[in-house]
């Protein structure tokens, strides 16, 4: 299965979309934190989905009946789950509808059926349809799924949907329900209130409240809040006691917006809940945050997925690097390792874990800086504790031994030696779980191979026992020693490991026998103090595992892991470690930092590649197969990124280069939009009376205007020429059309400042769609694809190039498939026209030669006008020279780039952006001009807002504007749209608009 509700991008922009609909202040969250991109791209297409559901099929209205949700239920499937090609995308019923009369029988009999197989169907048949017992998937659609990484921020984007969801109901946009956060630990509860209280520094102010409190009088809270409720989800059940709630005395009709954090799980009683989660939310809507989703339902309707894979390729955490022996172990299905063979793997974990603590201290040393990066930590997470010392299945006791005998100096040189060696030769072969850029070994190596290939026990010892002289091992007992144990050196000053399980007691009194054991004097516990402490191992049961984040783990033991969940036990947990932070607040790999100037981190690349990877063992086959499955669970089944693309190399006119320039636009504080505000007459007749009705004091106290604000309303509304008439624009509520007329009154117009250089720096670049085009394809195919795309961007093109390399081939210095190799500017790829257009800003440049069958592939040119317009242009180019010194041109992605011409839509009463398909830069002498082209524009009225767009920018009493720079081989630049393909009316467009339509490439360079 694949997402198709993330879909919803391709044909409904999250620009075109009405104000009101749009996330406000989408990027803010807190004084400390904006949102990365793909938080901000969840939350686009949450509105999407939200105004396709509520606002655009059919529009909720207030009073409105259950039927009528039902009814948008059903036209919500039919429009974003159902293709008339294929019919419905996986949603299946849990009975289908069975026929009347001689069908009644068959019809109970499989009720009865699905009721005993299926807790869920009887749950909610008992609720939903008690006389049929049919229920439609289309009666639970109400739902979205946010599968994002662990680390990626998904809490952030939960608090900012609350903030969208009051948003929305306080313009009367969908029900004005209840919001209800369910999470499955008081953990995860206490990180989303910490949450919350750091976004209530400045934004809206969110009031969490507990569950039982819902119907009960409450103290109003002063200020503007939202009321917030919360529980546990593994709490909710059909019983009232004193940890479990009866979800029926909450249930509320079924009126909730229900938010679900990590609360999908798969045993019996865990799907009994799904169906508590879905009858709360059956009239509102189920919003379901995790990192991990297997579900066939839960899949199909996910609005945003950005899992590990996705998560670690855009440089957000750590590279993943699975140790080559076991792996190849497993391939091969050799016999289980044995006991010695466990013991090398540890070694080699530890081996990895002093090397990655050297490469911190130096790096820290080297940069003068304690708060780069982290210290390195290790997890070893085993199924089980609690197993009987001679139970040939406790590893983490053969683990522990491990540890005991390099304390101790048992260890024997020659096996800690050949461990080390090893692990240099996996290295050296090494690769990524995720990448594609092949080898590893420079990553895990770094800049100073030494600190392996030299390292002893004593070194070991040094930098993970935090001494290097051997002594007994001792117990630390902390302030939760029923839960935890501390292990030190006895002649060390502090603590280098420890254990975080559910019962220590037993640990203490079964396993450490004889060992000594003192009391720490501290008030908090080991684990609460983990970021800011020495520990370097971090033992512990899959139990503790959930809602804990850190940045520290480099290491990962994955000891005895196995059963139908450790799939998602390891990709839980290889994501608390991908976390990563080289900077304060700046989580993503060095080299993906969009940083102005990294000061002494700019010196320091080779040194970080450890620092930035965690490195997973396993010392078992059943560890080793729950990894390698999880880690195939969370690469993309559908869009990988496709690779090879490059920036060709700019033209250059006497030594220059030419400069690649776009406009910059501002907003002019002291000059309003000259554009009507659209209502009908109706509404304007209603709130003339609004604003008569009611005193200055009302609006001053009520609302928080001013009397300026005020007056400006009232001498809006009392001359209908500032406003265009239209009948269906009825507004309900007159306090929003108060907000929006002011928001309106407040629009500053805006101007063309001047011209910029096109900006290309990393994280800000305004053209970027070419790193982003992704293919759904299997691997050796994506691979093929990649190589060719590699192949033809670095081509030769230029006929003094080509004339070098058959004078190389001719001399015997090149092979002939060399010679083909580097002059072999086109290609083809399962209907894709790949070809080197040197005068393309990237290379290279892919079209599709039949645009029905491109849909695997994203961000490359598929549209019919598009390839058509292109094939024009290189016919004309093959007989005709552009009369310019110099030019280029590039495609605009509307999704993904920013270069755009401003416009103001009268029908939403704001400004929008205009993205043309391509942008054409040429100089000659001083002369520059920058051409947008739009091949697809079509004659109807919005081409003309936009034409008038650029006109109040561009051009003055209809001549083109000269604009003034400094840039080399552009002192004097001009601007210009060109429209193709006026559409069906054999007319055209009006004759204020026609010289603006071209039927020829040759007008661009006019």
């Amino acid at each position: 299965m694949k997402p198709i509700l993330e879909n919803i991008e391709k044909n409904l922009n999250y620009g075109e979309l009405p104000e009101v609909w749009r996330v406000p202040e989408i990027e803010r969250f807190s004084r400390r934190k904006t949102l990365y991109d793909y938080q901000r791209s969840a939350l686009e297409n949450a509105a999407r989905a939200l105004y396709r559901f509520y606002g655009e099929e059919k529009p909720w209205q207030p009073g409105e009946s259950p039927q009528a949700n039902g009814e948008r239920k059903r036209l919500f499937v039919r429009s974003v789950y159902t293709d008339p090609t294929i019919g419905c995308f996986g949603i299946e019923e849990y009975e289908s509808e069975a026929g009347r009369g001689s069908q009644r029988r068959k019809r109970r009999r499989n009720q009865r059926e699905n009721q005993r197989r299926n807790p869920v169907f009887k749950i909610l048949s008992e609720c939903m349809d008690p006389q049929g017992g049919a229920i439609s998937y289309a009666q639970l659609i109400n739902r979205m799924c946010f599968w994002m990484a662990t680390g990626s921020g998904k809490t952030l984007v939960m608090v900012k949907i609350i903030e969208y969801l009051r948003h929305l109901k306080e313009r009367q946009q969908i029900p004005s329900h209840n919001i209800l956060v369910l999470a499955p630990s008081e953990h995860l509860i206490k990180q989303i209130r910490l949450t919350i209280e750091e976004f209530n520094e400045e934004g809206l102010n969110i009031d969490l409240v507990p569950l039982r409190e819902f119907g009960k009088a409450r103290q109003a809270r002063l200020g503007d809040a939202e009321t917030v409720y919360y529980h546990r989800s593994d709490n909710l059940s059909d019983v009232q006691k004193d940890a479990l709630t009866d979800y029926r005395l909450y249930e509320n009709g079924g009126k909730w917006f229900v938010l679900l954090d990590e609360a999908h799980k798969g045993g019996k009683d865990d799907s009994k809940r799904q169906a508590y989660y879905a009858l709360m939310a059956r009239e509102g809507f189920l919003f379901n945050f995790s990192a991990t989703f297997t579900d066939r339902e839960d899949i199909v309707t996910t609005v945003k997925k950005y899992n590990l894979q996705e998560f670690i390729q855009n440089g957000h955490g750590k590279n993943i690097y699975l140790n080559e022996s076991e792996y190849r172990a497993f391939k091969n299905r050799g016999k289980e390792v044995s006991g010695e063979k466990k013991k090398q793997i540890v070694l080699k974990s530890l081996i990895t874990l002093a090397h990655v603590s050297s490469q911190i201290a130096r790096l820290r040393q080297d940069a003068g800086n304690d708060e780069i990066y982290h210290l390195p930590l290790m997890l070893t997470l085993v199924h089980s504790v609690n197993t009987a010392i001679e139970d040939d299945s406790n590893d983490l006791w053969a683990f522990f031994q491990v540890l005991r005998q390099i304390a101790e100096g048992e260890i024997d040189e020659t096996l800690f030696n050949a461990a080390r060696d090893e692990l240099l030769r996996d290295w050296r072969v090494a690769q990524l779980l995720f990448s594609t850029d092949g080898k590893a070994e420079k990553t895990l190596v770094g800049d100073d191979p030494a600190s392996v290939e030299n390292m002893t026990i004593s070194d070991l010892r040094e930098k993970v026992f935090l001494s290097r002289h051997q002594g007994k091992l001792q117990i630390i007992r902390g302030k939760e020693s029923n839960k935890e144990l501390a292990f030190q050196l006895v002649n060390a000053d502090r603590p280098f490991a420890m254990f975080r399980i559910g019962d220590a007691s037993k640990w203490r009194n079964e396993f450490l026998v004889g060992f000594e054991e003192t009391t720490a004097l501290r008030e908090q516990s080991f684990f609460d103090s983990l970021e800011t402490s020495d520990i370097t191992i971090l033992m512990g049961s899959r139990a503790f595992f959930e809602s804990w984040d850190s940045k520290r783990p480099n290491i990962i033991n994955f000891i005895n892991i196995g059963g139908s969940d450790a799939k998602k036990f390891v990709v839980q947990a290889v994501g608390r470690g991908v976390r990563i932070e080289p900077l304060p607040n700046q989580r993503r790999r060095l080299a993906s930092l969009a940083l102005q100037d990294q000061g002494v981190l700019q010196d320091c690349a080779g040194k970080v590649g450890p620092l930035e990877t965690l490195f997973l063992f396993a010392t078992n086959r059943n560890a080793i197969n729950s990894v390698l499955e999880g880690m195939d669970a969370e690469r993309s089944s559908n869009y990988e990124r496709v690779t090879g693309f490059k920036r060709a190399k700019r033209p250059e006119i006497n030594g220059k280069e030419m400069p690649l320039l776009v406009p910059e636009y501002q907003q002019e504080a002291d000059k309003r939009v000259k554009a009507k505000f659209t209502l009908s007459e109706n509404t304007l007749a209603r709130f003339r009376r609004w604003l008569d009705n009611t005193p200055d004091s009302v609006f001053v106290v009520r609302d928080g205007l001013t009397l300026r604000q005020i007056n400006s309303l009232r001498e809006e509304a009392q001359e209908r020429d500032n406003f265009r008439i239209n009948q269906d624009k009825e507004y309900a509520s007159l306090p929003f059309l108060q907000e929006r007329l002011l928001s309106h009154l407040s629009v500053n117009a805006q101007t063309a400042k001047g011209m910029r250089a096109l900006n290309e720096q990393e994280g800000h670049e305004d053209i970027v769609h070419f790193r982003e085009v992704r293919a759904n394809l299997g691997n050796q195919e994506l691979e093929a694809l990649n190589e060719k795309i590699k192949m033809v961007a670095q081509s030769v093109v230029s006929e003094e190039e080509r004339k070098e390399l058959a004078n190389q081939y001719r001399k015997q210095e090149i092979s002939w498939d060399e010679f083909k190799a580097y002059t072999q500017s086109e290609d083809s790829f399962d209907g894709l026209k790949i070809k080197h257009v040197a005068d393309h800003y990237y290379l290279p440049m892919v079209t599709a030669s039949d645009p029905a069958k491109a849909d695997f592939i994203k961000h490359i040119i598929t549209v019919e006008s598009e390839v058509s317009f292109l094939n024009e242009l290189d016919q004309w180019l093959r007989n005709n020279t552009p009369q310019w010194d110099a030019w280029m041109f590039s495609k605009i992605d509307e999704s993904l780039d920013k270069v755009h011409i401003p416009y103001f839509d009268e029908a939403v009463n704001e400004y929008r952006r205009f993205l043309p398909d391509f942008v054409f830069w040429m100089c000659k002498g001083d002369q520059y001009q920058i051409v947008f082209v739009d091949p697809k524009g079509v004659a109807h009225a919005s081409s003309y807002r936009k034409i008038d767009g650029y006109e109040a920018l561009f051009e003055k009493q209809g001549q083109c504007r000269e604009f003034s720079t400094r840039f080399p081989l552009a002192k004097n630049v001009r601007v210009k749209l060109l429209l193709f393909n006026p559409g069906p009316d054999q007319q055209g467009p009006p004759q204020k608009y026609a010289r603006y339509w071209r039927d020829h490439p040759e007008a661009i360079f006019a």
